[in-house]
């Protein structure tokens, strides 16, 4: 093993160093980084709860059917019921002569189709999924026909930068300012898509930034109500998009990780989200004829 991965002892998720054990830390085991998606409508958000079924719980799950016995289970975010991911990164530590089995193909085959992997990496065993990242990326996806857009890109353009975020908080308790590396406004007909990076995220604060655009962009508010927004001292109340539209979408590192990409996992996967697809459109039409049949 190389000595210099264990010199210092490794961080879980909740920051608090792991037990001391004999001889290095977690000797005789590796530490494995996976790119988790899932589509977030059946589970009740992805951290694990007493009672309900989440994203975490369910992966645990299919690693214990594995005999893999995770340690240190670690991951680089919580989403919320309803909220989907493409590149949640989650980490855990293997014995070496089980390391076989902890690669994306084998992990799915244990999972349900809407929970799976596909890239996966050897990492340090001080690397941290939540405190090593550098920025997470969010994409909201948001159906908005007669949107005004660039009004939508020049409110983006002010929400951009270091700011008080406390009114696009759910969270009013603690520090709230952060930067906003990029908040982007594009679309594809009558969808919108809004794409916004950060050091780190508050509680909601995606999903409020998208009603705030929203709001703008339907001229329901103008660009001044911006910096009201803005002002920490002014309490406003701004409602958070509903989750269905948000993917979390990918994590930066100040080290980067040489991922490496099943092909099988992909394939396997894009597969069963076609058939997906189709059911949903499907669903969306009836919903539509049936409101078409009312009015």
């Amino acid at each position: 093993m190389n000595l210099s991965m264990t010199q210092r002892r490794p961080q879980s998720c909740n920051g608090q160093s792991e037990p001391e054990r004999s001889g290095p830390p977690f000797e005789g085991m590796k530490r494995i980084a996976f790119k988790l998606a899932y589509l977030g409508g059946r589970y009740h958000g992805f951290q694990r709860q007493p009672d309900v079924v989440t994203v975490q719980s369910t992966v645990i799950g299919a690693l214990e059917r594995l005999d893999l016995s995770p340690q240190v289970f670690c991951y680089s975010g919580r989403t919320d019921r309803g909220v989907s991911s493409l590149g949640q990164v989650i980490t855990f530590f293997v014995e070496e002569e089980k390391a076989d089995l902890a690669i994306p193909r084998v992990i799915n085959s244990k999972l349900p189709w809407d929970i799976w992997t596909w890239a996966w990496a050897p990492v340090p065993q001080n690397f941290s999924a939540r405190y090593g990242a550098i920025w997470r990326e969010y994409l909201y996806i948001l159906h908005g026909p007669n949107m005004d857009l660039d009004l939508m890109q020049d409110a983006a353009s002010l929400l951009k930068g270091t700011h008080n975020f406390r009114n696009f908080s759910s969270e009013k308790t603690k520090d709230t300012t952060r930067t906003l590396m990029k908040l982007e406004v594009a679309n594809q007909g009558d969808i919108v898509l809004i794409t916004a990076r950060s050091d780190g995220f508050l509680w909601n604060m995606v999903r409020k930034i998208v009603t705030v655009l929203e709001m703008i962009g339907s001229g329901d508010k103008d660009l001044s109500w911006i910096d009201e927004l803005l002002d920490p001292v002014t309490n406003q109340g701004v409602a958070a998009a509903p989750p269905e539209g948000l993917i979390f979408m990918d994590v930066g590192y100040d080290k980067s990780i040489e991922w490496i990409v099943d092909p099988y996992s992909k394939r396997r996967s894009l597969k069963r989200l076609k058939m997906a697809m189709k059911r949903q459109v499907s669903l969306a039409e009836t919903t539509a004829e049936i409101y078409r049949s009312m009015l």
